[in-house]
This record gives structure tokens, C-alpha cells and sequence, in this order.
């Protein structure tokens, strides 16, 4: 465990210590894989960009245009909070990053149910979300609106699902999950953090299938618009 070594206040300060400690010793592991998670995190904003500058918007869809910037700021966060060994901090904000990502296209098309959410403090369910995604209906109409997408499924449901219970287990709290059980508790680990680098990209593929199967706008510019992406690769 910390111990303080002066007065309460020197908590924080050893704290930090520790956790820019652990910082150092990331930013050391997993280059490559770091830096797609963070190039994909910055091709986020850049699909919201497009999708004002390509559409004319509702007044629903302009306000929800601010969800892309969220879901950035999370997997940014997340990510930090890895690498300074906050493990189940991060993947608390990764379930975050990803439910509001998935919520981008779910509020987009149905202006009662963001209303809902966003005056009513209606919540959004993720299940109901994939759901509606995997409807007969939900798909003919993403066809019509985007002769590119020919699948029948705009993104990965099964592991959406999967690593959406990893990640809540975290936040439910079980006990299984406890880090401060942990003989290693809140030091850096490497494989915990190649792991929750995998984890994000996971998410962001997931997400990036789904924003391209849904909007044709992001499938045609978003590799000219942001080559970095075109670049990296994905690792999907």
C-alpha cells in the first residue's frame, strides 16, 4: 500500500510519483500499438468534422456531433490512466467511449429518443442499441442511405457485446476485479498495459466499422481527409 510520508497532503504528491513513474515505463513498451490507438483516437473528431461539412444536419444531429468529441476525450483518457497503471480506471472509461460511441448512431436517426436522453434523463440501454442496429428495418434503411454498405450487419454485435461485459465488470465492481488485492497493485505491468492498448483498438475498430457502414460520407473521405489513418492501418 502508499503510506504518506509527511502530512496528509504528501499523498497526492506521492501519488503522482508513483503513477509518472509508471507513465515512463509505458510510454518505453508498445510503441507501435500506442501509436495506432492514438492516431485512430484522433481520426474521431475528424469523422464529426465530416460529417458537418458533407450533411445537412437536423438541429438533433449538430448537438450530437458534440458525442464524437466525448468518446475522443475518453480514449485519450483511458489510455493515460493505463499507462499510469490505473487499469480499472481505464477500462471504466473505455465502457464509456464505447457506449457513447455506439449512442452516436443510435440518437442520429431517432430524434425522440435523443430528446429523451438528452432533456428527459432518458437512459440509452446498450443491448436495445445493438439490437436496433441488427433489425431487418434499421439495415434497409442504412442501405438506402449508403449504396456502399452491402453487409448485413453495420458492425461486430458478438464482440461489441463481449468486450462491453468485460469492461462492466470492472464498473459493477466484482470482486473478482478487485485491484487492491493485487500483489502488484497500481505498479506498471506490462502485459496489463499491451492488453488495454488492445482493448481500445478493439473498441475503436468497432466503432470505425460502424461510422463507415452507416454513413457513406465517412467511408468516402475519411482516409483522404485524415491520411494519418490511411498511414497507420488498423489492427482489426
Amino acid at each position: 500500500m502508499l503510506k504518506s510520508s509527511g502530512d496528509g497532503a504528501n499523498v497526492w504528491c506521492d501519488l503522482h510519483k508513483k503513477f509518472s513513474h509508471n507513465l515512463s515505463l509505458a510510454l518505453a513498451e508498445d510503441a507501435d500499438l500506442a501509436s495506432t490507438v492514438e492516431v485512430q483516437a484522433r481520426a474521431i473528431p475528424a469523422i464529426a468534422k465530416i460529417l458537418g461539412d458533407k450533411l445537412e444536419l437536423t438541429s438533433w444531429q449538430q448537438d450530437a456531433l458534440s458525442m464524437f468529441d466525448e468518446v475522443f476525450a475518453d480514449v485519450i483518457c483511458s489510455v493515460y490512466l493505463s499507462a499510469c497503471g490505473l487499469d480499472k480506471p481505464a477500462q471504466m472509461t473505455l465502457r464509456r467511449a464505447l457506449e457513447v460511441g455506439i449512442a452516436t448512431v443510435y440518437v442520429w436517426d431517432l430524434p425522440d429518443i435523443f430528446w429523451g436522453w438528452k432533456d428527459h434523463d432518458k437512459d440509452l440501454t446498450f443491448n436495445e442499441m445493438l439490437d436496433h442496429f441488427a433489425s431487418q428495418g434499421f439495415n434497409s434503411f442504412v442501405r438506402s442511405q449508403n449504396a456502399l454498405y452491402l453487409g448485413s450487419e453495420l458492425m461486430d454485435a458478438s464482440r461489441a457485446r463481449s468486450l462491453y461485459r468485460k469492461l462492466s465488470n470492472i464498473v459493477h465492481g466484482k470482486m473478482t476485479t478487485f485491484e487492491s488485492l493485487l500483489p502488484g497493485r497500481f505498479q506498471f505491468n506490462r502485459d496489463d498495459w499491451r492488453s488495454h492498448l488492445e482493448q481500445v483498438c478493439d473498441a475503436e475498430n468497432l466503432l470505425f466499422s460502424l461510422w463507415t457502414n452507416r454513413f457513406r460520407c465517412v467511408s468516402e473521405h475519411l482516409l483522404d481527409d485524415f491520411p494519418q489513418l490511411r498511414m497507420r492501418g488498423t489492427n482489426e
